[in-house]
């Protein structure tokens, strides 16, 4: 049994099923995707972050852009935001940890990060806001 919302069951029930996933591996997942809406639905402090691929590391002009909370002295990212050159935008977070596309980083930011940047609330929500869940 779970508390997930219905489309949000149905869309990690499809998830399991398409990858085969093992029990054990669903398990794992649903406590992660747990974890993430607790962090989201907590009142910690809120964080906003950008990083623009300049230099063409991965897709030069792509962005990423996360909100972030402070967990155990590390910055934890609770929703993030991936913008390709096109403009074509995925957004994620518990209730879409990840798809055929990418997911949410499960890594801690690195704010030393050369080209991290902070921005504000309104600038993350106006992209945020803005992307429509497939």
């Amino acid at each position: 049994m779970t508390d997930l919302p219905a489309d949000v069951e149905t869309r990690y029930r499809r998830l399991a099923a398409q990858r085969r996933w093992p029990r054990e591996t669903e398990a794992a997942f649903r406590a992660s995707v747990a974890r993430y809406r607790a962090l989201d639905q907590g009142s910690e402090l809120r964080q906003y972050y950008e990083y623009v691929d300049h230099e063409g590391l991965v897709d030069e002009g792509a962005r990423w852009l996360w909100e972030a909370v402070v967990v155990d002295h590390e910055t934890v990212a609770i929703k993030q935001i991936e913008q390709d050159s096109s403009g074509a935008a995925h957004r994620y977070w518990w209730r879409n940890i990840e798809d055929d596309a990418g997911g949410l980083t499960d890594q801690a930011l690195d704010l030393a990060e050369p080209g991290l940047t902070p921005v504000s609330r309104a600038t993350f929500y106006a992209l945020w806001e803005s992307i429509t869940d497939k």
